[in-house]
């Protein structure tokens, strides 16, 4: 017996051009079919993708192999969970050319194996495998001092340091790059042999596309002049005891020909919990409708606030304080529940099933079986969101699709689906870059530096 009632949310159509046309749910039949959305209604201000290069001697055949890879066809894994999309090259997707530097150009910076030697199994490695990219990086930017994307190959030998004494070698190579203001795709050595081919070249070619300032896709529709807001915590641990990290990320203008997704620079340490104090919540939700301001030249006419812990009474004040009367509504999005819908057959619950269990509360299934594969294309179980409406007017089935749209914004992938909102996701790698140590006025608003 199932409390509540069953809805099957439409699966979000994602739009290509300008109009109601050119539709799709799968990023990459859109993509292969219609090419990205800036291409289409001619917003696009650049005219190439241009990358570079740090390496290490021994592996940059396999970095320019795997480069090279971008600019050909692959076919899909017969076998497999992944979408049935081939991948037809880079230009001819995206409809402008990939320049992959050659091995002797100047846009390739190489460590040196004697480099690696004097850092591997000495003390303070781990801090100075940071100077070392810090350096190469440096001396990339001194060189090209425009809007490149730099691929930073993160070597095998490095791998004991990814996870290191409470720190990660990767959030501290990227929050670097943000400090300098250089578009990163950091590469593993997992990235040079993919199990999946198209898989792999489908998620780069986004990557290398968006970084460069491209627009891939919008939403069909969602509520005009409807700002989403997303707060992540995390946890700082350290020799010293823990800490508290808040991340923010902020999504408006999904209804129109563009897509802003901006960072807001406030970020605050409590030693309390997982939630914000009164002033502090005031403070950061003031930012956001200021950012909004800036970008609109109008404040918004609702506010949909996502966060990952419960509202407790300081912040429901708080955002009560900062957006007087605008429309708003508090959304506890519960990344872990133990609720769950046990179907009948092999198969997991239908990706878009949501369960209102009542006025206030329902459980969203954003993965699971997916009716154009004929298959559930996840490798972990299938889990939901736990979706809770702490404060507002608007229907928890209506905040439940918002939710399942705002998952087929996430342009660091080309997956059919994902489990979390992007404001959720981006608000999270603010946090992790936090968690590197990056300050305040080091945090950028442009989200493609956190990617």
């Amino acid at each position: 017996m199932t409390l509540g009632k069953l809805y099957p949310l439409k699966e979000p159509q994602l739009q290509f051009s300008v109009g109601k046309h050119n539709l799709a749910i799968d990023p990459r039949f859109g993509l292969k079919t219609f090419h990205p959305l800036d291409y289409n209604n001619g917003r696009r201000d650049f005219s190439s993708v241009d990358i570079g290069i740090i390496s290490t001697e021994d592996d940059l055949d396999m970095v320019l192999n795997l480069l090279t890879n971008l600019n050909k066809p692959a076919e899909p894994l017969t076998k497999g969970r992944s979408s049935k999309v081939r991948y037809d090259g880079f230009e001819t997707i995206y409809s402008l050319p990939l320049k992959i530097p050659d091995k002797e150009s100047d846009r390739i910076i190489s460590i040196s194996n004697s480099e690696i030697n004097d850092i591997i199994g000495k003390p303070n490695a781990f801090e100075n495998i940071i100077t070392l990219y810090n350096s190469k990086i440096q001396q990339y930017k001194d060189r090209f001092p425009g809007r490149d994307t730099l691929i930073l190959h993160m070597p095998e030998v490095f791998k004991k340091y990814f996870k290191y004494n409470y720190e990660d070698l990767r959030d501290r190579i990227k929050a670097l790059c943000v400090t300098k203001r250089i578009y990163t795709q950091l590469l593993t050595q997992n990235s040079l042999s993919p199990y999946d081919w198209c898989d792999d070249l489908w998620n780069l070619s986004l990557g290398l596309y968006v970084k460069c300032g491209g627009i891939p896709w919008k939403l069909e529709e969602i509520e005009e002049n409807t700002c989403f807001i997303g707060i992540s915590f995390g946890i700082k641990r350290g020799s010293g005891g823990q800490e508290i990290l808040v991340g923010l990320a902020e999504v408006f203008d999904v209804y129109g020909e563009s897509v802003s997704i901006k960072i807001i620079e406030e970020y605050y340490r409590n030693r309390i919990g997982l939630h914000l104090s009164r002033q502090n919540t005031k403070k950061l939700l003031e930012a956001a409708i200021e950012g909004y301001k800036e970008e609109k030249a109008d404040i918004p006419s609702r506010v949909v606030l996502h966060k990952t812990t419960f509202f407790n009474y300081d912040e429901k004040t708080g955002v009560g304080d900062a957006l007087g009367k605008i429309n708003y509504d508090l959304v506890y999005i519960k990344i872990d529940t133990n609720l769950r819908l046990h179907p009948d057959g092999i198969f997991p619950p239908q990706r878009g099933t949501f369960w209102r269990i009542n006025e206030n509360k329902g459980i969203l299934y954003t993965t699971g079986y997916v009716e154009e594969f004929k298959t559930y294309p996840g490798m972990a179980t299938a889990s939901p969101l736990e979706i809770v409406r702490e404060y507002g007017d608007s229907d928890i089935i209506l905040l439940a699709e918002e939710i399942f749209k705002l998952t087929k914004m996430n342009w660091n992938t080309t997956a059919l689906m994902n489990k979390e909102p992007v404001t959720i996701d981006y608000s999270r790698k603010v946090v992790n870059l936090l968690k590197s140590g990056a300050v305040p006025e080091e945090i950028l608003k442009d989200f493609r530096y956190y990617f």
